[in-house]
């Protein structure tokens, strides 16, 4: 970036905290981010079996079986 200061940029410090605390952190988001993709697959699931039955009641209604 043209208009950064190099000495203000290398001055700068970013306080982390503990490997092992970092490590936890990302195996809650981990576990986190399994649980979200495994509720987004039932959600997909659903989805498909609410448009699955949709066409069937559609397909049952015109052709006069309800």
């Amino acid at each position: 970036m043209p208009k950064v200061n190099r000495e203000h940029l290398f001055e700068f410090r970013v306080s982390l905290p503990p490997v092992k605390q970092q490590n936890e952190l990302a195996a809650k988001l981990d576990a986190l981010h399994q649980e979200t993709q495994r509720l987004e697959a039932i959600y997909q699931r659903k989805l498909a079996a609410l448009d699955a039955l949709k066409k069937s009641l559609m397909h049952q209604a015109f052709n006069g079986a309800l």
